[in-house]
């Protein structure tokens, strides 16, 4: 599952994601983003995720082909997540984003939230 929030007058995308991401959900938060980063100038993310089960293959490919694109528009990013090996991967989403990218352990999301703002 896939939610997507925005508030007005803020540069922030806030994306939680919990068990499995399937392809339609991704495409609709990548559609979402697009248009927030091209209508509203919105440049940073803090993205959640808990209890993470997985992707699906086809979901796994739209995110390379689509999701790489709306990334490298992003200038900020926050990784808040329960499994060290997420937040360890996030050295990795450098090579496909100039963002600043920082990860936090989800007892964190407070110091994310101020960290995302700054």
């Amino acid at each position: 599952m896939i939610l997507y929030r925005t508030t007005p007058d803020s540069p922030v995308i806030e994306i939680s994601v919990e068990g499995k991401i399937t392809d339609h959900q991704l495409r609709e938060a990548i559609e979402r983003m697009r248009g927030d980063l091209e209508l509203n100038g919105k440049t940073r993310v803090l993205e959640r995720i808990a209890q993470f089960s997985g992707i699906e293959p086809k979901a796994l490919w739209t995110d390379m082909t689509l999701g790489v694109a709306v990334a490298r528009k992003v200038k900020r990013a926050a990784v808040v997540a329960d499994a060290g090996w997420i937040r360890a991967s996030m050295h990795l989403a450098r090579f496909f984003t100039k963002a600043e990218i920082k990860a936090f352990h989800v007892n964190e999301l407070d110091q994310a939230r101020v960290w995302i703002n700054a």
